[in-house]
């Protein structure tokens, strides 16, 4: 299954502190678009936990002692060693380590498609709401809310196949065009899009490429995008629970035929949701 690439090479580490003691797992290497977990186990709580990846930090809400644990990920356009730093504060002391992570290159598929020319090369009096609906978008997959909103897995959206997969680099009458930043799942027009966890709506609106459009914040830079849809079943600002319906399967914006975009992002980087679903 392709959630075994997540129980590759880890390393371990067991501090001992006067305080108790903290063991953790962290992958050595990754793939680019992939996401990853740091899990983490005390017997102790700390006061607080700061996180650092990517140029991104943040205050990590403490659920030990017990059992804990960090979703992260790197963007396709990932290459090379990158630091991880956790810091653990306790009653008399803090504690830091850094983690060094090998994103590695991964070969994705290519795609070819011949699609209308209008479809390719927008029209010069939309370029302006392009770049507009592209910040708007980036502003809201950015958002980094400080709380963990959902728990357990993530569930499929739609029970349609997957029409193309992630990281796909596409070829738009034979020029080259961005990588695939979600995935595409089959699906019948009218068919309810679910949420995959529980969260809360930061986006919805018409955009020129993605048609109607959901992003649902998870929280700790979670997030999950929901694109071409028929309709829109929720607000700016609701909370969802995982499998509500926040939409039907369409085919507005940029699209040939009805179907669902899932994207799922960690801290801004799309990365392959298909790790993170789960059908239970």
């Amino acid at each position: 299954m392709i959630k075994s690439a997540f129980l590759g090479l880890v390393i371990f580490l067991l501090w001992v502190f006067p305080a108790g003691a903290v063991e953790i797992d962290v992958p050595r290497d990754i793939g680019r678009g992939e996401p990853f977990w740091v899990e983490m186990a005390s017997d102790r709580k700390p006061l607080d936990i700061k996180v650092s990846w990517l140029d991104r930090s943040f205050a990590l809400p403490v659920d030990l002692p017990g059992r804990q644990r960090i979703l992260l990920g790197a963007g396709l356009e990932r290459r090379g060693i990158y630091s991880l730093e956790l810091v653990f504060y306790w009653d008399d002391h803090r504690k830091k380590k850094e983690f060094l992570i090998n994103v590695k290159d991964k070969v994705y598929p290519e795609q070819h498609l011949s699609l209308p020319r209008e479809m390719v090369t927008p029209p010069d009096e939309v370029l302006t709401r392009i770049a507009r609906e592209r910040t708007q978008i980036r502003s809201a997959l950015n958002t980094l809310t400080p709380d963990r909103l959902w728990n357990g897995e993530f569930a499929y959206p739609v029970p349609g196949e997957v029409s193309s997969p992630f990281g796909v680099q596409r070829f738009l009458n034979n020029q080259p065009r961005s990588a695939h930043q979600g995935v595409d799942f089959r699906g019948t027009e009218g068919t309810p899009v679910s949420a995959v966890a529980d969260g809360r709506v930061v986006l919805t609106g018409e955009f020129y490429f993605g048609g109607q459009t959901v992003i649902v914040d998870h929280g700790l830079g979670v997030h999950s995008l929901y694109m071409h849809l028929s309709e829109i079943r929720v607000d700016e600002g609701d909370p969802v629970s995982k499998k509500q319906t926040v939409g039907l399967v369409g085919m507005t914006g940029r699209a040939t035929g009805p179907h669902l975009h899932l994207g799922v992002y960690v801290l801004g980087d799309a990365v392959d949701p298909l790790y993170l679903l789960s059908w239970d």
